[in-house]
């Protein structure tokens, strides 16, 4: 008898042990593999220490939900990034002080960490980016903007915020 439940729960195993369910990595073991580790605290661009722009990035959720503050003289705004535990896809959802929304989806894009970001302003009008974060020795945060429909966008290096 011993010998039979072996065999069957040895059996069960081999036939549905592959159909269990895996876990999801989480968003800090995403952010570590992607070397964005260091992304936790506030970057400032270096000219005004963040007068004009600056990032926030702290864990609402301890390695699961990270929560985004983006100041800038005339607009702020507020985002949550997670993954998806269906797919494994990292999720980024955004709401400004004036009205408007967006979501979007961060991959990795020709080694760089890449949010594709769809917004809508409070008339409506919607626009596709790409904003790409590369961090740089851990003292640098270089931040690309790219207009899926204009093409247009440019580079930004922002610091660490100096106490």
């Amino acid at each position: 008898m011993k010998k039979s439940t072996s065999l069957f729960l040895g059996l069960s195993m081999m036939l549905f042990g592959s159909a269990l369910p895996t876990r999801a990595e989480t968003l800090g073991e995403i952010l570590e593999s992607a070397e964005l580790g260091a992304l936790i605290g506030t970057w400032v661009d270096e000219d005004s220490n963040g007068e004009a722009l600056s990032l926030t990035y702290t864990w609402r959720i301890e390695n699961h939900v990270l929560g985004l503050s983006v100041r800038m003289a005339d607009n702020n705004s507020e985002a949550m990034i997670a993954v998806n535990p269906e797919n494994g896809e990292v999720v980024h959802v955004t709401a400004n002080e004036k009205g408007g929304m967006g979501m979007g989806q961060w991959a990795e894009e020709n080694g760089v960490a890449t949010l594709t970001l769809t917004t809508v302003n409070a008339d409506k009008e919607d626009t596709t980016v790409k904003i790409t974060h590369q961090i740089v020795d851990n003292k640098q945060l270089v931040v690309g903007l790219k207009n899926v429909g204009t093409g247009e966008g440019g580079e930004m290096t922002l610091v660490r915020k100096a106490e």
